[in-house]
């Protein structure tokens, strides 16, 4: 049944993919700042710096930034920039993708009654604000405006929503593979994105998110196999960049 269900999986993440819209011209200005500060003030105004969850219990830890001086600083440096389309397209679509992490683990946590559910979803919803600062900081609309838990504007994403909660509520350990295949889909997501754009506040939140999906992903690991007793097998990424991703999250970097 599970290869039935990640199968199922794998088709809409494939739709995703197929149903992107083509990139357009990538060219665009760039931040009138050094790359240092640029980071630092970013950093402070998203107010995401790191996320971590413990295998045992884990708490999710969010650093604040300085304040709304900071924050106004940021929009004033970057307000002049211009994306492309395929880069504003990334942002929405990521804004979405973060909901449904957030959507999913809200459920899961209380079908489960699991830490890891609940203490994630909390930092899932830090990594949506961090995109809608981006949103906030160009100016376009918000596909996530008032929608509810698990209901999404991008018809991929509900599909891909709804086929996760059904695998989720089988079992502990399928909703723990699912909370693994959300992050890896996320991980190849930004790095995808990031790939399209030299945008100095594009990078810098897509590079938290990416270090919060791989300690995310981690985390995941770590409680299915303390709860099955099986290896980990990585679902969407290959298992050099899955060994790759998890030294790095066990370690230092």
């Amino acid at each position: 049944m599970k290869k039935n269900i990640l199968v199922l999986v794998v088709a809409v993440f494939v739709m995703s993919a197929c149903a992107a819209p083509a990139a357009v011209d990538i060219n665009q200005t760039e931040v009138d700042l050094p790359q240092a500060e640029t980071v630092s003030v970013l950093e402070e105004s998203t107010g995401l710096v790191t996320d971590e969850s413990e295998v045992s219990d884990p708490v999710v830890t969010e650093e604040t930034g300085s304040g709304e001086e900071t924050h106004q600083a940021t929009i004033a440096a970057l307000s002049d920039t211009e994306l492309s389309t395929s880069e504003l397209e990334g942002i929405t679509f990521m804004r979405e993708e973060e909901k449904l992490a957030r959507d999913v683990y809200i459920q899961l946590a209380d079908l489960w009654n699991m830490n890891i559910f609940s203490n994630i979803s909390r930092s899932e919803d830090t990594h949506m604000e961090a995109v809608k600062t981006l949103i906030d900081l160009f100016g376009f609309e918000d596909p996530v405006q008032d929608n509810e838990v698990g209901i999404f504007t991008d018809q991929v994403l509900q599909d891909l929503h709804d086929e996760l909660m059904v695998s989720g509520s089988i079992s502990l350990a399928d909703a723990l593979l699912v909370g693994g295949a959300i992050e890896e889909i996320d991980i190849l997501d930004l790095q995808k994105y990031l790939d399209q754009t030299s945008n100095s506040a594009v990078i810098e939140v897509y590079e938290n998110l990416l270090r919060g999906s791989i300690k995310h992903l981690n985390s995941f690991v770590s409680n299915y196999e303390r709860q099955t007793g099986e290896t980990y097998q990585p679902q969407f990424l290959t298992q050099e960049e899955y060994q790759e991703l998890i030294s790095l999250s066990s370690g230092s970097n």
